[in-house]
């Protein structure tokens, strides 16, 4: 089952509650590791997982709002998730044939995606577009280019 990860966390958590949130956290998955099932790769994804779930879900019951936990398993077309990473339906295909994002059994001839599995990929490229950004915008300042 993949591991889904909070929104981040807004500027309100203090390192107290962060702390315990992770605390927490840490107590469920020490638990879990007993079993053996999971690698300790695997396993610190959770921690960080269930910290960032503890942690919003505390923001948002203590802000008086209600919290609802979905499972994240809506299988996609490669139409819809071509839309929402915002590329064309062939960059998609050729994106799931080198693998770099897992695809789900054929239904047919017909390919699926997993949504979570998508949207693990849009934040990681995200990410690393921010980082390259982050460096354009350096090298821009290091050199006075004005950008």
């Amino acid at each position: 089952m993949p591991i889904t990860t909070a929104p981040k966390s807004s500027a309100k958590c203090t390192p107290a509650l962060r702390g315990a949130c992770e605390k927490s956290a840490r107590d469920v998955v020490s638990v879990i590791s007993r079993t053996g099932r999971k690698s300790p790769a695997a396993l610190t994804d959770l921690v960080d997982s269930l910290t960032g779930v503890i942690e919003r879900t505390t923001e948002l019951l203590l802000a008086g709002k209600g919290v609802r936990i979905i499972e994240d398993d809506r299988a996609l077309t490669t139409q819809q998730a071509a839309d929402l990473l915002d590329v064309s339906r062939p960059h998609l295909v050729k994106l799931l044939e080198r693998g770099e994002i897992p695809q789900l059994p054929k239904v047919g001839r017909h390919r699926r995606v997993a949504r979570f599995e998508v949207l693990s990929y849009k934040r990681e490229r995200d990410a690393k577009r921010e980082e390259a950004l982050g460096e354009l915008t350096a090298l821009s300042q290091k050199h006075r280019l004005g950008y």
